[in-house]
């Protein structure tokens, strides 16, 4: 592969947002998680997206079920509008559905080709309604990503990605504001049909826990089963 093959990758990820964070203990774990995901088009203009996503760890495992509608402003840019939800379980003690998150968001999606490498810019603002509080947690976040074929005529690509997660506000008995979380992934993606594939990688989540003793970083085995209609 040439080298200047590799320029906008590595530009991608030279502007990849960094934060500064109290050096604190860090309690580090193993999770797997697995996603499920489609998109496409209704239409001309307007755009559906459905993802499930469990995540199992040593203690507890939770889920995510998202759906979103868009509209396509341009070939590679569309704006969404979403919801979620987030149940969770813990192996221990009492077995029972737990309560979870709901959520609402917007999105901007941008998907631009340089040379071999398609990259993804995505943009959200996030309205949380978590258990314990009756306020509004508003989080922002962003992720950077790229994807560069490789061999078996571009059906494998090398995929790298980083998104950071940032409160922009504080509330009461739930998060503050500042920098919340930043994940980091490195994998491979196998293009096995027209609009599927698998995405299988490592992905390094970090999360500062103001009020806990230690933040948590999670070694996780991610595995990624996306299809496209767009």
């Amino acid at each position: 592969m040439r080298t200047e093959n590799w320029l906008p990758l590595i530009g991608l990820l030279l502007v990849i947002p960094c934060h500064t964070v109290e050096a604190r203990p860090v309690r580090a774990e193993a999770q797997l998680w697995y996603t499920v995901s489609a998109q496409g088009g209704i239409g001309e203009h307007l755009l559906y997206y459905l993802e499930a996503q469990p995540r199992f760890g040593k203690d507890d495992a939770r889920g995510i079920l998202r759906s979103a509608g868009g509209v396509r402003l341009a070939q590679d840019m569309s704006l969404w509008l979403g919801q979620g939800w987030f149940p969770s379980w813990r192996w221990e003690g009492d077995p029972a559905l737990r309560q979870g998150e709901s959520r609402l968001f917007q999105q901007f999606l941008y998907t631009p080709k340089f040379a071999q490498v398609r990259g993804t810019l995505r943009a959200r603002l996030e309205q949380r309604f978590l258990p314990g509080t009756t306020e509004v947690s508003h989080r922002g976040r962003v992720m950077l990503r790229g994807a560069h074929p490789v061999a078996a005529e571009g059906r494998l690509s090398l995929i790298v990605w980083d998104e950071v997660f940032y409160h922009l506000s504080s509330v009461a008995n739930g998060p503050s504001a500042g920098f919340d979380m930043n994940r980091v992934f490195v994998g491979a993606g196998w293009k096995y049909g027209d609009h599927s594939s698998v995405e299988v990688g490592y992905l390094n989540v970090f999360t500062r826990r103001p009020y806990a003793e230690t933040e948590q970083l999670i070694h996780t085995l991610s595995v990624a089963m996306p299809f496209n209609y767009m």
